[in-house]
């Protein structure tokens, strides 16, 4: 059973991820993502392996922003995010965190290719995916394995619990 949220920005996704890992108790592999100063308009979009406990270094960077317009570092996306997804695959123990996809990851082709590996296999995966980004996300949205879950500021202090029930629930089909 794979899952992935969806909804507004700054709703609450990773917040929701992070209480549902805590409930679960597997070790997380994968990644996040994540902005250090989110209002700057000279900022990085990083990437860390979901359970590093570091501050990021410019090559942990897969977007620059200047003057507030995004670069994506697709080469980044296809080297760093497909070698943590293949390291995750290798842990069927683990949970794999996927928190978050969206536009940046456009046209990283090698870094998607190991996201459908992961959506195929069977360790669970627990996500993000970023709304109203069409294109190279259905690919996650549409997935037959994955349920998509919508947070909303009514839903979302009750989301980890849905989260950690059906990865739960998945686990005892596998």
């Amino acid at each position: 059973m794979h899952v992935f949220l969806t909804g507004d920005v700054q709703i609450g996704k990773s917040t929701a991820i992070r209480r549902a890992i805590a409930q679960l108790g597997r070790p997380v592999y994968g990644f996040r993502t994540f902005f250090t100063d989110r209002e700057s308009a000279e900022k990085s979009l990083y990437m860390l392996p979901a359970a590093a406990e570091r501050a990021p270094g410019q090559e942990d960077a897969v977007a620059v922003f200047s003057g507030g317009r995004p670069t994506p570092l697709t080469a980044r996306f296809d080297a760093l995010g497909a070698s943590l997804l293949r390291a995750a695959q290798a842990h069927p123990e683990g949970l794999i965190l996927m928190d978050e996809c969206g536009r940046f990851e456009r046209e990283a082709y090698a870094f998607q290719r190991e996201i459908a590996r992961c959506l195929d296999g069977d360790i669970p995966v627990l996500g993000g995916v970023r709304q109203g980004v069409l294109g190279w996300t259905e690919l996650i949205r549409s997935h037959p394995r994955v349920t998509l879950l919508t947070v909303t500021a009514e839903n979302r202090d009750a989301m980890p619990q849905t989260i950690a029930a059906l990865i739960a629930k998945g686990d005892s089909h596998a």
